[in-house]
């Protein structure tokens, strides 16, 4: 696995760690009218959970919530979270050094969480696959995703990075001094490749959606985010070009 550098770049830890109580309540709001059970009732898997912010304030809300993360220096910050913030009492919330295609737990869940994380899995099928194996009937996949198709790469910041093929792309990164491997960020699809994955999955009922607090994002709700919202909401077709794909997917049998 190559080392991945936008993450140097862009700061997260510190960033997303002060918004990790709006993500969350972004996830549960956006999520809850998929699920029958009150939040409080929730088994949650958080995939690629990072330095684990998130995955706390979920905690607080749900009933569990579990957080794997496959990066050796991410899961070992979101486990040193963890110790600091949760009393020894508290059970509800673990964080495991893991990756997708190593989980093998079955109907445990009622929510997993992928915030953009589904772009950087090489077999996204067989990760599907295994979401929806570790859902419980009528639970549902939180799918927070870029658009390929945007032309300014989310991770990196530079125009026209994701439309190149991976070896133009490393070198783009080298001369930009981004980075050096484009590969660990270069599995985003498109609208039509997403849909062709998820009606793969017979058992999924899916819906793309929009967040249901516009102002949790990393840069709250500038005026072109509440443009392009209420776009989307007169026309759907615009899907095909936005910026990034929030789906829900719900089990059903």
């Amino acid at each position: 696995m190559t080392t991945a550098l936008y993450d140097h770049y862009q700061n997260m830890a510190d960033s997303r760690g002060k918004l990790a109580a709006l993500f969350a309540k972004q996830i549960i709001s956006t999520t809850g009218s998929f699920i029958s059970k009150p939040p409080s009732e929730w088994d949650v898997l958080d995939v690629g959970c990072g330095y684990g912010h998130t995955l706390l304030e979920i905690s607080k809300i749900c009933r569990r919530a579990v957080g794997i993360e496959p990066t050796p220096n991410l899961f070992n910050e979101a486990l040193k979270l963890l110790k600091l913030k949760l009393t020894s009492h508290q059970s509800n919330c673990v964080v495991r050094q893991q990756n997708i295609y190593e989980l093998d737990e079955t109907d445990a869940y009622d929510l997993v969480i992928l915030d953009n994380v589904f772009e950087h899995l090489p077999d996204q099928p067989r990760a599907l696959s295994i979401i929806s194996r570790s859902l419980r009937i009528g639970g549902a996949a939180y799918l927070l995703m870029p658009n390929k198709l945007w032309p300014i790469e989310v991770h990196y910041k530079l125009p026209f990075l994701s439309y190149l093929p991976l070896q133009l792309a490393n070198l783009y990164l080298k001369i930009t001094r981004r980075g050096t491997d484009y590969t660990d960020a270069s599995y985003a699809p498109t609208y039509f490749r997403l849909c062709h994955l998820l009606n793969e999955q017979k058992e999924f009922k899916y819906q793309f959606v929009l967040p249901a607090i516009p102002t949790a994002t990393m840069s709250g709700s500038p005026w072109h985010y509440r443009l392009g919202m209420q776009l989307l909401k007169r026309f759907p077709a615009l899907w095909l070009i936005s910026k990034s794909f929030l789906v829900i997917a719900q089990k059903t049998k």
